[in-house]
């Protein structure tokens, strides 16, 4: 099998893991609630919009995580014509997030088997004390070496420093030995190209890139095993 020619796994949490998308949605429900603004597929595709713009801004170093998470609340009440505190909205928004525990099917299963032959680690964009949380609410922590978290570390992926504080915490000498797992082309992927390492996209949002090139690309994360 292809993936026994590894030996550090690098994961990817939101939506490689965990079920990002449906926690957001139910996170995203009530802080409506919250401002008493009925929910509808329409409002959530307008701040999905402005999330992911700003996290793109982030990933090309443009703004920080906390720019990004208090900036896109700011942006999307403005279409109610309502200013708000961005970072306290912002607060409430991932203590709804935090709750959101939706594994995707066969995760456990899958890190149970992969646990006996290979390192795992988690390495994420994300907010830390949201990942935290959710790790722990999943009891996920166990499966995992470390938790490499941008915010904590000081890079962030697509960075070639992310990755080689990783490979330098981890002992990396080969770099042949290490995968990333991912579903973000323009973070997960593109991150393991400038790092020199292989990658396997999640294909969840079937989006493709032909200057994005991953090496290897599954349907699920439990794909993995068939590689």
């Amino acid at each position: 099998m292809i993936i026994d020619k590894y030996k550090y796994l690098l994961f990817d949490l939101d939506d490689t893991l965990l079920d990002f998308g449906k926690a957001q949605v139910l996170a995203f429900k009530k802080l409506l609630e919250d401002e008493n603004i009925e929910y509808n597929d329409e409002l959530f595709e307008k701040y999905e919009t402005i999330n992911k713009s700003l996290w793109r801004s982030f990933e090309r170093g443009e703004i920080s995580n906390k720019e990004v998470t208090s900036e896109r609340f700011i942006r999307f009440f403005s279409l109610f014509d309502r200013k708000i505190d961005g970072s306290k909205v912002d607060n409430r928004y991932r203590g709804y997030l935090a709750e959101g525990n939706q594994l995707f099917e066969g995760i456990i299963e899958m890190l149970e088997k992969l646990i006996i032959t290979h390192k795992l680690y988690i390495a994420s964009n994300g907010i830390a004390i949201t990942q935290h949380t959710r790790l722990k609410n999943n009891n996920l922590n166990k499966y995992f070496e470390k938790i490499f978290i941008s915010e904590e570390i000081g890079s962030k992926k697509p960075d070639i420093e992310f990755f080689d504080i990783i490979f330098k915490e981890i002992g990396v000498e080969n770099k042949d030995e290490v995968l990333m797992i991912g579903d973000t082309l323009t973070s997960d992927i593109l991150g393991a190209n400038n790092a020199g390492i292989d990658s396997c996209l999640v294909d969840i949002h079937k989006i493709s890139n032909p200057e994005i090139v991953p090496t290897y690309k599954i349907e699920k994360t439990i794909d993995l095993l068939e590689l």
